[in-house]
């Protein structure tokens, strides 16, 4: 910065020494070798200026890229956890059960089956006690999300899948499927069954009539609007085979249901359809098969917050797989090679009352009666273990004393024939402790 103060003040001097000259004093070759330093003097200054400005200029370090974000997980939801890799979500559920049973009479040494109890002139003992834990069960629901919505998916067992009595159980599958959009593939309740306008009971299956049956199922959910949806679903299995031959169906059935709610969400209407084909094969020649149907209609309504009644009904020929409690669907004549189907009407009705907060009951009357009349009656005279009708009425009281505790307690009385005419009387209570999580 000196070197150009010297510089400048060199030549300010030059320039007046040009000026004050005596013009006839100066010959041209002063004058233009004057001229020539000026701007030599000139080119010099200029040269030290760039490079001072050069030496003070500060290099501007290079921008380093910001390294991408790391896609930040959804968060998990309520009591769900986060999978590895941070799209699946899981949520483990289930409840462990302790039943007891206490028959007065007409027991058969099962907490569960509430239809083939002894009868009455066989002189049955009386005064039972039966306690079982295979009730309980553990269930692990699953969500991911897709381009095409949630895929859900759904895992529940429980250990009644042979004698579950005294001690005893075996584990079984209840449901195992997944459902995208519209559609679901897997084993979970049939459409067909009433199981949202049954009862609660302290009874691990329910009153007579009710339908829990679960398959291996296609299903196709339609809604039509925020109060109505058709269910149409393919089942899978050999619904329903004889004893003493061999077969069984060749085709899935077809199952539909149609849910109609109310707008105030107090009211459900359902209406339950049923095809399927029977069959018994020996031998390909002598192949015969029956077409088994039903159709049924439940309710569901809520009278006040602490007050609702349910019901349902349903008329069924030709199958035995998917209400409780009824009879095989079929008898087959070996003699005559014919499939005997049998046809029955079912009716369940209940009362629910909530008395408090932590207290509820139920009041309920199930029952099934047989066309009598007909080859498939007539077939089975002899066999003890059907009936033409079977029905039992229920009161419960359960208490909620803390969250996620029932202690329940029921009594129990019902009555089967046969179609022989031979009845059978069982009166039963039924004590229940479940923790549910």
């Amino acid at each position: 910065m000196n070197k150009i103060k010297t510089l400048v003040l060199a030549m300010s001097s030059l320039g007046a020494m040009s000026v004050t000259m005596p013009v006839h004093a100066a010959t041209d070759a002063e004058v233009n070798a004057l001229r020539d330093e000026v701007k030599e003097l000139k080119q010099l200054v200029q040269k030290l200026s760039d490079q001072q400005k050069t030496a003070l200029t500060v290099t501007a370090p290079a921008t380093i890229p910001a390294a991408p974000a790391t896609p930040t997980p959804p968060a998990s939801k309520p009591g769900w956890m986060a999978m590895a890799d941070g799209q699946t979500q899981v949520k483990l559920y289930g409840s462990v059960r302790a039943d007891a049973t206490y028959d007065f009479k007409g027991s058969n040494g099962s907490i569960s089956n509430g239809a083939n109890y002894p009868l009455n002139k066989d002189d049955p003992k009386q005064d039972s006690l039966n306690v079982s834990a295979a009730t309980s069960r553990i269930g692990l629901d699953i969500t991911r999300p897709t381009q095409y919505g949630d895929l859900t998916g759904k895992i529940e067992a429980d250990f009644m899948g042979g004698n579950g009595d005294n001690g005893n159980g075996t584990f079984r599958i209840r449901h195992a499927y997944m459902s995208l959009g519209k559609w679901l593939a897997g084993q979970t309740t049939s459409p067909f069954v009433n199981t949202d306008t049954s009862p609660e009971t302290v009874d691990f299956n329910g009153a007579i009539g009710t339908g829990t049956t679960r398959t291996v199922q296609v299903r196709y959910t339609q809604p039509i609007n925020a109060q109505q949806k058709i269910l149409v679903a393919l089942e899978g299995g050999d619904v329903e085979k004889a004893g003493n031959a061999a077969g069984g169906s060749r085709f899935p059935a077809l199952t539909a249901r149609y849910d109609f709610k109310t707008t105030d969400n107090k009211g459900l209407l359902q209406l339950h359809g049923l095809a399927h084909e029977n069959r018994v094969a020996p031998k390909d020649s002598t192949s015969e098969e029956k077409f088994g149907w039903g159709v049924g209609v439940g309710g569901k309504y809520d009278l006040t917050p602490q007050d609702s009644v349910v019901a349902n009904y349903y008329h069924v020929k030709g199958d035995g797989r998917y209400l409780l409690y009824s009879n095989s669907a079929y008898n087959y004549d070996t003699t005559t090679q014919d499939i005997n189907l049998g046809e029955f009407d079912s009716a369940v009705i209940g009362y629910q009352r909530k008395w408090s907060p932590i207290l509820r009951s139920t009041f309920a009357v199930g029952g099934i009666q047989y066309k009598d009349d007909n080859v498939y009656a007539n077939s089975n005279l002899t066999n003890t273990s059907y009936n033409k009708e079977i029905y039992n009425a229920l009161v419960n009281l359960i208490w909620n004393p803390v969250k996620n505790i029932d202690l329940g307690a029921e009594y129990t009385y019902g009555q089967r024939e046969t179609f022989a005419g031979d009845k059978g009387d069982y009166s039963r209570i039924n004590l229940l402790a479940k923790y549910s999580f």
